[in-house]
């Protein structure tokens, strides 16, 4: 297991897999409601072996495990800690390419359930800053009151993937979500499976080869087209 190393999130690394000739791409993962920095890990090796992946831990103790902002209920965050979650998790991206020589070119974000919302929220402020954005089971805060960069999500790279019976994120907030992206005219890829909260294989096979379908773009990272699916 690797180990915890020192930044302004708590979390741990997994090095890249195979030898890259410049700086390595990032994976970024993020956490769901009452989870932690190593509940996504099991990831990393069955995806692009070139990532640097970072696992992050939400800043908020819950208890039983961590959380990125307080619920008001299912797809409203509570404004005070969803401002200070975010602005921890905005900082800390901004840190990564100094802390570990990677390449901030190819900053990739994935997010499960709350993480999800986290991953979605950074790339509708900040587009440039993110080359490709993951979000499991979440939803995007809408009506959060927050400014969101949308001339500069044209053509940003978006998987969208919800569960058909997830009782706890229900998948309208999936489809909500995907009919944002396109209507801003995002690279979406948007994706339903017959499972409930939760990741499973078919779904865990589909990133992968999105991501490394993205890591093998000649403009990854630099996207200035856009397109719907």
């Amino acid at each position: 297991m690797p180990e915890p190393v020192e930044g302004a999130l708590t979390h741990r690394v997994v090095q890249p897999r195979q030898a890259c000739a410049d700086a390595p791409p990032t994976l970024l993962l993020l956490h769901g409601r009452g989870s932690d920095e190593v509940d996504l890990l099991g990831l990393a090796s069955e995806l692009d072996p070139r990532l640097f992946v970072v696992s992050a831990r939400a800043p908020f103790e819950l208890g039983f495990g961590y959380h990125w902002y307080e619920l008001v209920e299912v797809g409203r965050p509570e404004p005070r800690t969803f401002a200070e979650g975010f602005r921890r998790l905005d900082q800390f991206t901004r840190d990564l390419a100094e802390l570990y020589g990677t390449d901030p070119q190819q900053l990739y974000l994935l997010g499960f359930s709350q993480g999800a919302m986290m991953a979605g929220t950074l790339t509708l402020r900040a587009p440039e800053r993110v080359a490709g954005t993951i979000m499991l089971s979440g939803y995007l805060p809408l009506s959060a009151g927050m400014e969101y960069d949308e001339s500069g999500l044209a053509g940003r790279p978006f998987f969208v993937a919800h569960g058909a019976q997830d009782p706890v994120i229900p998948v309208e907030f999936g489809r909500e979500a995907a009919e944002y992206l396109r209507k801003v005219d995002a690279d979406l890829e948007y994706r339903e499976y017959s499972m409930a909260h939760q990741v499973e294989y078919d779904e865990l096979r589909d990133v992968s080869q999105w991501l490394t379908g993205r890591l093998d773009s000649p403009t990854s990272g630099r996207q200035t087209g856009g397109r719907t699916g």
